[in-house]
């Protein structure tokens, strides 16, 4: 009896959830968002301009000589609720891409230009992966990893990325370290770099502290 009924509540279960299954939940990006993300526009208002991104191209460089573009939720609605998003990112000669985390994605990294040395350090033992990848080659960096970019040819290097977030964080290591009012007698004690040094990259970074 008591199978009977389980199987009749997992048949209604699962009849329940076909019918409210939808194609696509494409974002409200001018309503508030709330703990599961943004909620989907009304139907009647999606075009096919909301699954089209038409920006994919180099952005402005920074401070490590490169620049990074995204194709995330926030500019990117159709993607809302199908746990990925995009980017790309272009290298200049010698320029690197420096040691960062993302807590809740995995990175997937195409490379299209240039040749690029990617890598990441595991968690549990502090093992390097590294590789050079150039034109054809794919690198996955697992979720929550230390990871970084150099590119080390001639000319400017280039990849897409795709991340398994529709908005992946992201902590910069050397902004957590000296981009903020942490203060520097902190910071030297956890890394025994001395005073001069941590005040030099403090400037850099435009911490204080």
């Amino acid at each position: 009896m008591m199978f009977r009924i389980f199987f009749l509540f997992a048949f209604l279960l699962s009849i329940t959830s076909h019918v409210s299954a939808i194609d696509f939940c494409v974002a409200d990006v001018k309503a508030a968002q709330n703990p599961s993300g943004y909620p989907c526009k009304p139907p009647a208002t999606v075009t096919v301009d909301d699954f089209v991104f038409s920006n994919f191209v180099p952005g402005k460089n920074n401070i490590f000589n490169f620049s990074f573009n995204p194709a995330n939720v926030d500019n990117f609605p159709a993607i809302n609720g199908l746990g990925l998003s995009f980017a790309r990112f272009d290298i200049e000669e010698g320029g690197v891409v420096p040691m960062h985390t993302h807590a809740d994605a995995t990175e997937v990294i195409v490379a299209l230009q240039g040749n690029l040395t990617a890598g990441f350090i595991s968690s549990d033992s502090n093992t390097v992966f590294i590789k050079t990848i150039s034109d054809g080659n794919i690198l996955v960096i697992p979720k929550g990893l230390l990871h970084f970019v150099l590119n080390v040819g001639k000319g400017k290097g280039s990849a897409n990325v795709i991340f398994t977030s529709v908005k992946p964080s992201v902590q910069l290591f050397n902004l957590a370290l000296f981009g903020n009012n942490l203060e520097s007698a902190i910071v030297e004690k956890t890394t025994f770099l001395d005073h001069a040094q941590v005040q030099k990259l403090k400037a850099q970074f435009k911490g204080t502290g």
